[in-house]
């Protein structure tokens, strides 16, 4: 969320301000997305710019925050996680929720914990080994992680869609 207020309090929590993107900010955005590794040659390239340019512009968007950093992806099966689940979880009453995220996050088999409405506390996704490890994986939840009710689902198949930023 942006406010148009810029005082010292309200920069310390100002993550992302979107509405100074341009196109040519989006192209690099997007070239980054497909490609963390590209050259600010090959960005300058592809938007316009020098090297030296799109150096320039890709610093001012990580010191504004919009990139927050660069990473390789794994495939989970790649590693001998080819289970891939979903579990939900609910918490028992006296669970506050920290110390659940901070428990799961110490589990091998975890990829990803969201806190959602709805019946269920939070939506769990999971890369096991086999079912003997997603079974060790909800038993964990269930007896350290402070949840009253899980409810675990195998997926069969998943799609990812890339992230891409439309220009405006």
């Amino acid at each position: 969320m942006a406010r148009s207020s810029t005082s010292a309090k309200d920069r310390e929590w100002i993550s992302v301000e979107t509405s100074g993107l341009d196109a040519v900010d989006v192209r690099i955005i997007n070239r980054l997305l497909a490609n963390g590794r590209a050259t600010f040659s090959e960005l300058g390239a592809e938007v316009g710019l020098s090297p030296h340019g799109a150096a320039d512009r890709v610093r001012r968007l990580e010191r504004r925050g919009v990139i927050t950093g660069y990473t390789a992806t794994v495939t989970p099966a790649s590693m001998g996680r080819g289970l891939d689940a979903f579990i939900d979880v609910r918490l028992l009453a006296q669970t506050p929720p920290e110390t659940f995220e901070r428990f799961v996050g110490t589990l091998p088999a975890i990829r990803e914990v969201a806190f959602v409405t709805g019946r269920f506390d939070y939506h769990v996704r999971a890369a096991c080994k086999d079912a003997d490890d997603l079974d060790a994986t909800v038993r964990a939840i269930r007896t350290g992680g402070g949840a009253a009710q899980t409810e675990t689902r195998i997926v069969l198949r998943s799609t990812e869609f890339p992230t891409r930023l439309e220009a405006r």
